[in-house]
């Protein structure tokens, strides 16, 4: 089987060992040798729309580009290919056919992962970094879904540590910082877990969460579930998954609150590349089809 180790503070591979529907095709396709060689979608069919592009206000299209933040760690979403300097994945590519509907070329900056809603309206035209949409981002920027994941636990092959994830007061558990699973495993030891805390290992890049977990220097790593399928896949069995996803959620790109032009063309061209497959299509190219939106919904999390 065609796979590799995580890289130490590169990205992940592009090989993927099977393109099933769901994680336990890709698992099951993986341990019978078979391979499948992810070049992602090829957006150069989508082709602009002139009525979305002109939906874009001056201060965005006056340079000609789309400037987008990302943080390309955290495969199959964002991440460096083997050369060390193309960035793919899924959202590389849904940024890419955004800049195609809009006429517009797409410009992807490397950032970390934490400054990046910070600097949407500044830095950054809109920020794609699978962005787990919450209330305390919602607060900060406008967000418009278009897929959801759930959190997932995963383990060394054979769970050596007994990890049991009803259960994870105590352990030494691995996260990429200011995601959504740093969050709740914050909310745990400030709860559940205070008299006996999770021990957060926390790590800029998920590649490096991923390390950690195959040279047993964490009991488990905790990341969305589309992260954990991949990482399980490339890893030739040196990891598992365990127990069920937890808080599914939506996923969102952000876009300035006070922008609420490029928020209205960023939604229409959104629901474009979904009512036309081309967003299946994209994810689909990846192996994932569990958890792609057919609406482009802004903001979609309560803040009641």
């Amino acid at each position: 089987m065609k796979t590799r180790l995580i890289a130490l503070a590169a990205a992940l591979t592009l090989t993927l060992s099977a393109c099933g529907s769901d994680a336990e095709e890709k698992t099951d396709e993986g341990a019978t040798g078979e391979s499948t060689e992810i070049t992602g979608f090829d957006v150069s069919g989508i082709e602009k729309v002139d009525e979305i592009a002109a939906m874009l206000p001056e201060s965005v299209t006056a340079d000609g580009k789309l400037t987008i933040g990302t943080n390309a760690y955290y495969a199959p979403a964002e991440f460096y290919a083997e050369d060390g300097i193309t960035m793919i994945g899924y959202d590389i590519d849904l940024a890419n056919a955004l800049g195609n509907v809009f006429g517009l070329e797409v410009a992807i900056e490397q950032a970390e992962f934490a400054s990046i809603i910070p600097s949407i309206g500044t830095n950054y035209e809109v920020g794609i970094a699978s962005f787990t949409i919450t209330e305390e981002r919602q607060q900060a920027v406008n967000m418009i879904q278009y897929y959801e994941a759930g959190l997932q636990w995963a383990v060394p092959a054979g769970n050596p540590n007994d990890f049991d994830p009803a259960n994870v007061c105590g352990v030494v558990a691995g996260v990429q910082t200011g995601t959504s699973q740093d969050d709740y495993l914050i909310a745990l030891n400030e709860n559940e877990c205070k008299d006996n805390p999770v021990q957060i290992q926390r790590q800029d890049e998920q590649s490096r969460v991923t390390l950690a977990l195959t040279s047993n220097q964490i009991d488990a790593m905790f990341a969305d579930i589309q992260v954990i399928d991949y990482a399980v896949a490339l890893s030739d069995g040196t990891m598992e998954k365990v127990g069920d996803p937890i808080d599914v959620a939506p996923i969102g790109l952000a876009v300035a609150q006070d922008d609420a032009a490029t928020t209205d063309a960023l939604i229409a061209a959104l629901q474009y590349l979904m009512d036309e497959g081309y967003l299946a299509d994209i994810f689909g190219a990846w192996g994932i089809s569990d958890g792609v939106q057919s609406t482009a919904v802004l903001n979609p999390v309560s803040n009641a």
